[in-house]
């Protein structure tokens, strides 16, 4: 008996002594510095710094005006490899596309995803999820094109096409009619 409270006791500590798990924290567009161009295209930098001891899931929401695609990367930096500013990353999902690169180890972590598809109106999401040692920080930057704005190239032969389907309606060929003196 004696060991079956002893085993319940160590069990309950053992419970205790886990730390919680730490709730997503919601980030929106004030929360990122973007700018737009006057072709439709937009920038963005975004980031935490100070983030404290734990594991810790930031979600960055936001919505575009346009169809298109974004890309973009984050990355991690410390001092000392697991010192209290080292920060782990563990997954990042950009619209349910897992971001590539160096996961999980190392002084300074890069992870990025190019042409992730974005949807106008729809709330796209990035999902950054880690391990801080104390005051981790990460940095991320993005870009997206609007599926509407045509590349340079792409202008070039349209205008090239209109040129010669005008060209084909003006050249007419010219029928001569002629009667016959009866």
């Amino acid at each position: 008996m004696y060991r079956s409270i002893l085993t319940a006791a160590l069990g309950a500590a053992a419970f205790l002594s886990v730390a919680p798990a730490q709730a997503a924290t919601y980030f929106g567009p004030a929360d990122m510095k973007t700018s737009t161009a006057a072709d439709g295209t937009m920038s963005t930098s975004f980031g935490q710094s100070g983030i404290t001891a734990g594991n810790f899931t930031h979600i960055y929401q936001f919505t575009l005006p346009e169809n298109g695609k974004a890309s973009g990367s984050i990355i991690t930096s410390a001092v000392t490899f697991e010192g209290p500013t080292d920060l782990d990353l563990t997954s990042v999902f950009f619209n349910g596309v897992k971001l590539t690169g160096l996961f999980g180890g190392g002084v300074n972590e890069f992870v990025f995803a190019n042409a992730v598809p974005i949807k106008a109106g729809v709330l796209n999401e990035i999902t950054i999820n880690g391990f801080s040692r104390g005051n981790g920080s990460y940095g991320g930057q993005g870009v997206f094109a609007p599926a509407g704005v045509p590349e340079p190239a792409a202008w070039g032969m349209m205008i090239g096409g209109f040129a010669l389907a005008g060209g084909a309606l003006r050249r007419t060929r010219r029928t001569r009619v002629t009667y016959a003196n009866a």
